[in-house]
């Protein structure tokens, strides 16, 4: 089990994420791009600089649909988002198989498991400068994937308030 911290920049013109592991070290760190009508943000490792994905939002879908890709266009993991009422759920295609996640009302708190198996959980700290996320996963061979996961998620579950930066 690992820890991450995602802390979300306050002011910046495009989204921009830095994920801290536990000793506050950059771990990752993700860049959307200024003027991009699919939302693109590129997803490094920031230890080497490795270029390690790209998160796009498909356009023209009636609820966000994310599409999680390689640099060489692979596609790795698609998140969708499904119609609820009262809790956030997403249903997440991924190369590790289907996952399900669920969220509370406001999308501070949520799991993403496989099948019955918790990969993460992230809670969000309520008192801090800017969105500021702990994020626990249980399978660390999985962190990359799991990390920019949580990335997708964060950017569809607070989609209506970031659709000034594009």
């Amino acid at each position: 089990m690992k820890k991450y911290y995602l802390k979300q920049k306050v002011f910046a013109i495009r989204d921009r994420y830095k994920v801290y592991d536990e000793d506050q070290k950059l771990a990752y760190h993700c860049e959307g791009k200024l003027f991009s009508i699919s939302r693109r943000m590129d997803f490094y490792r920031s230890e080497d600089k490795t270029h390690l994905y790209t998160i796009k939002r498909k356009i023209f879908t009636f609820l966000p649909k994310y599409v999680l890709t390689t640099i060489d266009g692979r596609q790795v993991a698609q998140i969708n988002k499904k119609w609820s009422f009262v809790k956030h759920k997403f249903d997440i295609h991924s190369e590790m198989g289907e996952l399900s996640m669920e969220g509370n009302f406001w999308g501070h708190d949520f799991n993403v498991k496989l099948g019955e198996t918790l990969m993460l959980e992230v809670h969000k700290k309520w008192i801090s400068w800017g969105d500021t996320y702990e994020i626990t996963i249980h399978d660390e061979s999985k962190s990359d994937l799991l990390v920019a996961l949580v990335l997708m998620i964060d950017d569809c579950l607070h989609d209506n308030q970031n659709k000034g930066s594009n």
